[in-house]
This record gives C-alpha cells, structure tokens and sequence, in this order.
C-alpha cells in the first residue's frame, strides 16, 4: 500500500512530522493489531502459516480431552460435553476464563509487550510436558462418571453395571479409570503458537500506521 500525501503548507509539514513521531499512537496501533490476531488465533486454531494440531491428535476414538477434564474436576466442575471434541484446541475450559480471555497487549515506552498472565502459557506456544495434579475432587468426579465409588481405601462398583454403564465402559472406561489411582498426569503438549508477528499482521499494522500517517487516522 503506498500512500501519497500533498502537504501544502509548513504546518501541514509541522502535523506530518507529529505524527511520524508520535509513538504513543503507533505503539496502541501495533499493540491492538497483536492482541486481535492472538485472540483471533484461537477462533482460526492457527497462527499464520503455523495450522494447530488438534486435541491429543495421536489418539484413536473414542475421544476425550483428558487434560482439560482434570483441570476442570479439579475445581469441582462436572465432566461436561466438550471434554469429547477433538476440537477447539485450547479452549477447553471455556469460555473467556480461559487462555483467550488472558491475552493482552500493552506500551512500556518504545515497546510493545504481549502476553498472557497463565502459568501455563508458555508450555502451549513452544510446547512440552506437562505435568498437573489430580486430586480427590476430580477422583470423586470421574468415579461417579464411571459409577464407582471409593471404599475402605479402594475405588469398587457401586452396582452392578446397566447396560447405559457397559455402553460408557466401551467407550470411556480405559480412558478414565487409571486417574482414580493417580496424583499426577503427565500430557505431552503439542506445539500451539498464538503469540507473535506474521506477514498478515504485519501488512495490517503497516497499512494501519500508514493511514494514520498520512490522515490522522487508525
């Protein structure tokens, strides 16, 4: 995009010159251009050219998003429909409470700082292990999903299963019922970048500080 600017009149030069210099503007530009298109990366389940992998992609059906059911239960959150989509990616807890809603982008003088304020940002844009516990809230959470109940030390059968409990057991059962006897589960994390700069958006911060160069608006 090439702009052309008639300046007529040494203040129209004065202005001209303001603008170029005026950080404070350009840098609420850029940042508002990075915060959309991270926030706009989980809607697309991509940044860039960079495609995100789905959910637990190595895993054969039936499907269930195991690391985002824990954290939930773990809050006492009941096991819950979108626990057994394959997607969206990263938004698993729903809702605006999530990764999504934890983007920000602000000005510290000459800079433009993004990020999230999640401890577990990070682990998600480069990838990695994850480790997360798997407390009693969760274990009573997932045991009553899988109709069991935990007596005497030992999770038992509350009742013969029905034939609804086999129909669950075949898909469910030996997805679910090690965490009973765990403290901890382990994921491994696949790669889902959603911070930083691509050729989109930096065609869109270019163009939009060009306008504003040029006219005095963004």
């Amino acid at each position: 995009m090439v702009t052309e600017i008639t300046v007529k009149s040494g203040e129209d030069l004065r202005k001209l010159r303001a603008r170029v210099a005026d950080s404070k503007v350009i840098g609420g530009i850029v940042a508002r251009v990075l915060e959309s298109q991270s926030q706009r990366a989980f809607l697309e389940q991509k940044l860039g050219d960079f495609a995100w992998p789905e959910r637990y992609p190595n895993m054969e059906d039936p499907f269930i998003n195991i690391a985002a059911l824990v954290n939930w239960t773990n809050e006492g959150g009941t096991i819950r429909p979108r626990f057994f989509d394959r997607r969206p990616a990263l938004m698993g807890s729903g809702g605006a409470g999530g990764l999504i809603g934890s983007i920000s982008a602000e000005q510290r003088g000459d800079l433009v700082i993004l990020g999230s304020d999640k401890e577990y940002a990070a682990m998600h844009q480069w990838g990695g292990t994850s480790s997360q516990p798997i407390n009693e809230t969760a274990k009573k959470t997932v045991g009553r999903f899988l109709g069991y109940e935990k007596k005497d030390g030992e999770w038992k059968r509350k009742n013969k299963p029905t034939e609804k409990q086999k129909a669950q057991d075949e898909k469910y059962h030996f997805r679910l019922l090690f965490l009973l006897g765990q403290d901890q589960l382990e994921t491994q994390v696949n790669q889902r970048p959603f911070l930083g700069i691509t050729d989109e958006n930096e065609a869109e911060m270019a163009e939009t500080i060009e306008a504003w160069v040029a006219k005095g608006e963004s």
